[in-house]
């Protein structure tokens, strides 16, 4: 992975890309010189200089590959000039959530697996960037997985699966902030269970955790951070079908067997609070 010397990323820029060796012979030969032009129009969504969508490569393999891409065209000034200085910065929103997903991983949560990485740093002060994740297949994001399970199970399964699911995204959640991390985006829909291993006897459901681009150390203040992630997840449970208070409260009891947090009673009401003002912006949006 050559950076090139700062003159030379000035003059003629620089490009690195990391490629997942498990997945290369599923990428064309050309990948590296269109990943940043690919078009495709499965699940697009683009705006503000930046995109996301769905890719499938079909005959590279045995079989296809779906991955999401996520491209980032026009970046901030100062994440450009901090990447010309120091290109092994990962100062690049595709970079930086590369780390990201690979810190989590390494603290024993699963996160989606990233095929490939890159950036573009010059000629001048340019910068674009793209990572490629692998689809999750067979799973669903928990706020769309649960009402239709609610609705496909009996009472008494679905229950069940409730208990074994919510000591998992406990466990997620309270590893992060256990390590000083936070979310900053832990809503629902960012949990995925695994729908096809969900029966597996005696085991917790496999839950994966995505979009991890916002992932970020706070030693100042951890409090407060803890407050955000938990208000968010909290607002986010409210009207999903097959949620109930219950099921909160064992989620709360789950967190704090595992991170002893102080004052508990004082952060219950706050994380109330600010799930309360998310639910307020949401019915009054500007």
């Amino acid at each position: 992975m050559s950076h090139r010397s700062l003159w030379e990323r000035w003059a003629r820029g620089a490009r690195w890309i990391w490629v997942n060796e498990r997945y290369r012979g599923h990428l064309p030969q050309d990948f590296a010189v269109h990943v940043m032009t690919l078009d495709s129009p499965d699940r697009l969504h683009a705006k503000q200089g930046r995109s996301i969508a769905r890719v499938t490569f079909e005959a590279q393999a045995p079989r296809s590959l779906a991955v999401y891409l996520k491209r980032h065209y026009r970046l901030p000034w100062a994440r450009r000039w901090a990447a010309l200085l120091h290109p092994a910065g990962r100062y690049s929103p595709a970079a930086a959530e590369w780390t990201h997903l690979e810190r989590a991983r390494a603290l024993g949560i699963d996160v989606p697996e990233v095929v490939a990485a890159g950036e573009q740093i010059g000629p001048g002060a340019h910068l674009q960037s793209f990572l490629m994740v692998a689809e999750l297949t067979g799973c669903e994001a928990l706020h769309e997985a649960l009402p239709r399970l609610a609705e496909r199970l009996e009472s008494r399964p679905f229950a069940t699966l409730k208990r074994r699911l919510i000591p998992e995204l406990a466990r997620i959640t309270a590893t992060l902030h256990n390590s000083g991390l936070f979310h900053k985006d832990l809503y629902l829909c960012h949990f995925f269970l695994d729908l096809e291993g969900r029966d597996r006897d005696g085991r917790h459901p496999r839950v994966v955790l995505i979009d991890l681009h916002r992932l970020g150390r706070h030693p100042l203040w951890p409090a407060w951070w803890r407050c955000k992630d938990l208000g968010q997840l909290l607002f986010s449970s409210y009207g999903v079908a097959g949620i109930d208070d219950r099921d909160r409260h064992r989620f709360w009891r789950c967190y704090r067997r595992i991170t002893h947090p102080r004052a508990a009673r004082w952060q219950a009401r706050l994380i109330r609070f600010r799930a309360a003002r998310y639910a307020r912006h949401n019915r009054n949006p500007r």
